[in-house]
């Protein structure tokens, strides 16, 4: 048998009729007649690459990610720069591949010194494909390089003498009540920003992720200061939220982390859904159950690591609250939280742990610690910007102070720990 004869036979074995038609060797067969030679057939050509403003997402020194929102299929790569140092350059490595994304392109640094002002900028192109010949996807082609702003912000540092941060909590994409918040924090002008949960009414189209998760409404809401992000119930629902972890940088890309800020040593803990796995409502698709367990065995380890250990406050972030018992929602024996409660309690309580401060009800409550509750809690946060609340605090060696407010500056509660 002749070789080509043998190559085109070997070629038809376990192919239908309609895979074999296609003759890609004669260029007068087009399978797609209606594309124009040229014709860009993915991504696009050229025009404003960027859609808002990058976020700063960590937020410890040696773990921070930045993300850049794009309007359009986009490669490109991030250049940072500490303090007045030269351009570092950054790229988004995907095993021996540049980055290539339709909403956007995220940057892992690598580690940071603590305490520094760090300057950063994005060179982005837009990308595609266009048809040449009968190829529907023949080349691929880039734009023309478009920088960004340069924005800056400071690591933490564990050795601060004082550390100030501001929680936000249930925004459930209310643009009035975000847009207040954001002005706020600016004002405040804080070490980190904590986004405790619910940023999303639920997570359905990839293309609405930036807006909810990034730059909700336009705003820059992390580009000057490191963000920790905290998943919400509402966050895990919808086709799409198996993406947040593109559109969020936490340590390890773990919605369970913790990090140091001067004084205060802090936990964030994923409580998951408000619902049991078993719930009909989840449809058999939460296993949350078995993330709570991980969860456990991690903090038992963590809690040892000596900069957490020596801080003088210790504070646990969580979504939904280990202690409830609301007239809307009463309290659950088998969601995620209550078994976070049970399996990392006795944990939390042994590792010095003095608060927690928590969102999901809606409304506003101060829990000192009491029989059966051996943790003080905090919980705040609404999507109406009638009942919406932030807490801003600040941190000495000597005490934690902080205060919620609604968003017209009535203080709604003032404790020191």
């Amino acid at each position: 048998m002749k070789r080509r004869s043998f190559v085109a036979t070997a070629g038809l074995v376990g192919l239908s009729p309609m895979a074999t038609s296609q003759d890609y060797s004669d260029y007068t067969k087009d399978p797609r007649p209606d594309v124009a030679e040229g014709a860009w057939t993915a991504g696009g050509p050229d025009g404003p690459v960027f859609a808002g403003s990058p976020v700063v997402s960590g937020p410890a020194a040696e773990d921070i990610c930045i993300l850049q929102p794009v309007q359009r299929l986009a490669t490109g790569y991030l250049e940072y720069a500490v303090e007045g140092g030269p351009w570092q350059r950054v790229d988004s490595d995907n095993v021996g591949l540049a980055p290539l994304a339709e909403h956007v392109l995220k940057f892992r640094l690598p580690p940071l010194p603590p305490g520094k002002w760090i300057r950063h900028r994005v060179v982005a192109r837009t990308a595609g494909w266009i048809k040449v010949r009968q190829f529907y996807h023949g080349e691929f082609k880039v734009g023309e390089a478009q920088t960004s702003e340069v924005s800056r912000f400071r690591t933490l540092d564990h050795g601060a003498q004082k550390t100030l941060f501001v929680v936000w909590n249930d925004t459930h994409e209310n643009s009035e009540t975000l847009k207040d918040l954001n002005l706020l924090t600016n004002d405040y002008k804080p070490d980190f920003m904590l986004w405790n949960g619910d940023q999303s009414n639920d997570v359905h189209f990839e293309n609405q992720m930036a807006g909810q998760f990034l730059s909700p409404g336009g705003l820059a809401i992390a580009d000057k200061w490191p963000l920790a992000f905290v998943r919400g119930n509402h966050d895990c629902r919808g086709p799409a939220a198996r993406s947040l972890v593109d559109f969020t940088g936490t340590p390890g890309d773990r919605f369970y982390y913790g990090f140091r800020s001067g004084p205060v040593a802090a936990i964030v803990l994923d409580t998951g859904e408000d619902k049991p796995d078993d719930s009909p409502y989840l449809s058999g698709m939460g296993t949350f159950q078995k993330m709570a367990r991980e969860q456990a065995a991690w903090l038992n380890e963590f809690v040892k690591t000596d900069w957490f250990r020596e801080a003088p406050h210790k504070i646990l972030f969580c979504h939904i609250p280990l202690w409830f018992d609301h007239p809307r929602i009463p309290g659950s024996k088998s969601n995620v939280a209550s078994n976070i409660r049970d399996l990392c309690g006795p944990t939390l309580v042994e590792a010095g742990v003095k608060l927690v401060i928590s969102g999901h009800t809606h409304d506003f409550l101060w829990m000192p610690k009491k029989e059966g509750q051996p943790i003080s809690q905090l919980v705040g946060g609404a999507p109406n910007p009638k009942l919406a609340t932030w807490i801003f605090a600040e941190a000495t060696s000597d005490a934690l102070h902080l205060r919620m407010s609604k968003l017209d500056g009535t203080i709604i509660t003032d404790v020191t720990i």
